[in-house]
C-alpha cells in the first residue's frame, strides 16, 4: 500500500486546474483555472505555489498521519488534516476549522499524469453545505 508521503511525492510537479465550486448559500457555479507547483523541500515537507484568480503558497509538513499547513486556501491561518489512504492512487484529508469541516480527496491517474481532486465542506453549526469544489488537474 502506498503511504501519504509516497503519495505526496509522487504529486511533485507543475500542474494546472480546472476548477468549479459552489459556495453556500446560493450554490451559484464558480469556475477558474490555477496553475500550481509542488517541490518537495526536505524529507516530509513540501511546497505548493498557486496563481489563478488567488495566488500564494503553503508550507506542507507529514508528520505520521498528519499533514500541517502553514495556510489555509482561504485564509492565512495554519492548520492541520488528519490523512488516510483510500487505496494506492487515492489519498483523503479530514480538516476543521472556521466552523467548517472540510473532506478533500486527491486521486492520481494514467501514471500520475492526471488528477481528480474534490472537496466538500460542511458548517459544523448548522449541518448545512458551505463549500463543494471539484478540480481536473493536468501535469503540464
Amino acid at each position: 500500500m502506498t503511504t501519504p508521503l509516497q503519495f505526496l511525492r509522487r504529486t511533485v510537479g507543475d500542474w494546472s486546474s480546472a476548477r468549479r465550486y459552489l459556495f453556500a448559500p446560493k450554490l451559484k457555479p464558480v469556475n477558474m483555472t490555477t496553475e500550481f507547483k509542488i517541490d518537495e523541500l526536505a524529507h516530509g515537507v513540501f511546497q505548493v505555489v498557486w496563481d489563478g484568480q488567488t495566488s500564494g503558497t503553503m508550507e506542507l509538513r507529514l508528520d505520521g498521519d498528519v499533514l500541517h499547513r502553514s495556510r489555509d486556501y482561504f485564509g492565512e491561518g495554519s492548520h492541520s488534516s488528519r490523512v488516510e489512504m483510500v487505496d494506492q492512487d487515492t489519498i483523503a484529508m479530514y480538516t476543521e476549522y472556521d466552523s467548517i469541516r472540510f473532506r478533500e480527496e486527491i486521486r492520481l491517474f494514467e501514471q500520475d499524469c492526471f488528477r481528480h481532486r474534490y472537496t466538500v465542506g460542511f458548517n459544523v453549526k448548522t449541518g448545512q453545505l458551505a463549500l463543494q469544489g471539484s478540480y481536473w488537474e493536468t501535469r503540464l
